[in-house]
């Protein structure tokens, strides 16, 4: 697969996993949201119900002194928490649960309240979003506290005398304190918190239901959060370790091949069996370095062929080309360096002239295919009759001439002369034309230093004494080869 599939597929995965990890910190967020607001509920229950008891309460407080003392500004302070559960007046802004036990010890200390009217008990109770059943129990204890609430504004105003020319008899202010501290009114006063109290039950009992199931999404939500981070991090192993034999692999590879290729390995391959660019890329190089070994091979068989040429344009140059013996310039060559060589040693040097006799009537007569075997039987014979440190070469013709280092006089130049005269005396078979024929040679022979003391000196006067014995093999002539 493609590395840019592969990073392009990691990527969605990425995106994929980064969402998931958002949406369940999104649920977790919401969930702990969700949590605050089931506790924000469970408190403003709590305190709506503890409104309900307390402004009862203080009302039963307010009523119970004003008919025991009756001092008027309880009858007030009676009528002001009415009109606050009502929502005619603004509540005070310390309304806790010491406020009226401070103001009834010290009546200066109440404050002062907003303008204008708020939400009644009655209205805060049903804007908060209580069940049905819950509701109905709330209500149950509004009405019977505001029953209670008619009977304790009965006892005051049994008792408030302040408009009337009478005065409060005995008789009627026991009935006013039997109104607000009766078993009846004391049975009514308690068949308010029943309700109260199965509400607390039943609030609790779905707030902690609430609660639960939003404790389990909130659990459910870690645990999604956390395997999400799990796999991304896994995902990120996955990734590194994908990358690392995507890309370092491939380029220890083609590292390999470089260095290999860099001492002279022409014949490496990269051989990377990879579907991904570096594979297309491994894919030309081994092509080209393909291309390139077949380009050397080619370059070295063009340069072994021009070697080779070479040489033969040598071997043409330095040796003669019918029988392959030096020819007259390395002839020179290497008899100037003999010469040198037994100057330097105080040696004696022996060169001889060989003229072949009988040569012109073969090759006249059979052809010069013919002359040619003979010439290279001869220059066999000669070679093979020679010493490995001497040299023999053909000057033209039917003409050679023989480097005899070391050879110091005439005698033992004679008896090199002899040796060779009796192998060119063999004859030689034509196949062509079945026929033998014989040939002799006549060979003059000059010592350095007693003949000449340079080349040319020492080829002249090998050439003159090859004709001097020419000379005398023709007048003493043999049979006819």
């Amino acid at each position: 697969m493609l590395i840019r599939t592969k990073l392009a597929l990691h990527l969605s995965l990425q995106v994929v996993l980064v969402g998931a990890m958002m949406a369940a910190l999104l649920h977790l967020a919401m969930s702990y949201k969700h949590l605050g607001e089931v506790q924000a509920r469970r408190l403003e229950a709590r305190e709506l119900a503890g409104e309900m008891q307390k402004s009862s309460d203080d009302l039963t407080l307010m009523a119970r002194l004003f008919v025991v003392t009756r001092e008027p500004r309880y009858a007030e302070y009676f009528r002001e928490i009415s009109r606050m559960r009502d929502g005619l007046v603004a509540r005070p802004r310390h309304d806790d649960g010491f406020y009226w036990d401070m103001v009834l010890a010290e009546p200066g200390l109440r404050q002062a309240r907003g303008q204008g009217r708020e939400s009644s008990l009655s209205e805060r109770i049903r804007q908060a979003g209580f069940a049905a059943d819950e509701l109905a129990l709330l209500d149950a204890a509004k009405r019977r506290s505001d029953a209670l609430l008619a009977v304790e504004e009965q006892a005051i105003g049994m008792v408030d005398t302040r408009g009337s020319a009478q005065s409060l008899s005995d008789e009627e202010w026991r009935q006013a304190l039997e109104l607000v501290h009766g078993a009846a009114y004391r049975q009514a006063k308690a068949e308010i918190m029943r309700p109260l109290r199965e509400f607390h039950q039943l609030l609790e009992q779905r707030l902690s239901a609430q609660r639960e199931a939003t404790e389990q999404q909130i659990s459910w939500a870690i645990w999604l959060a956390a395997g999400v981070a799990m796999v991304l991090f896994l995902h990120a192993l996955l990734l590194f370790y994908n990358f690392d034999r995507s890309v370092r692999h491939p380029l220890e590879v083609l590292r390999r091949w470089a260095q290999a290729v860099r001492v002279g390995r022409h014949g490496s391959r990269t051989k990377l069996q990879d579907s991904s660019e570096f594979g297309e890329l491994s894919a030309v190089i081994d092509e080209m370095a393909e291309s390139v070994e077949r380009s050397l091979a080619e370059l070295k068989d063009e340069v072994a062929k021009r070697t080779r040429a070479e040489e033969v344009v040598r071997h043409l140059a330095n040796h003669d080309a019918l029988t392959g013996l030096p020819s007259l310039r390395l002839l020179h060559d290497r008899l100037d360096r003999a010469l040198a060589h037994a100057q330097r040693h105080q040696q004696g040097l022996a060169l001889m002239f060989v003229d072949l006799n009988g040569f012109k009537p073969v090759n006249d007569r059979y052809g010069h295919e013919s002359g040619d075997v003979v010439l290279k039987a001869m220059a066999q014979r000669l070679a093979a009759g020679l010493r490995d440190a001497d040299t023999v070469g053909r000057v033209g013709g039917d003409e050679f001439l023989i480097i005899l280092p070391e050879v110091a006089s005439h005698e033992a130049a004679a008896l090199v002369r002899e040796k060779l005269v009796a192998a060119l005396a063999a004859p030689v078979f034509l196949a062509q034309h079945h026929v033998a024929v014989h040939v002799s040679a006549a060979m003059g022979i000059a010592i350095f230093p007693d003949d000449a003391r340079d080349m040319q000196d020492l080829l002249r006067a090998a050439d003159q004494d090859m004709y001097k014995v020419k000379a005398e093999m023709q007048k003493a002539p043999t049979g006819p080869g």
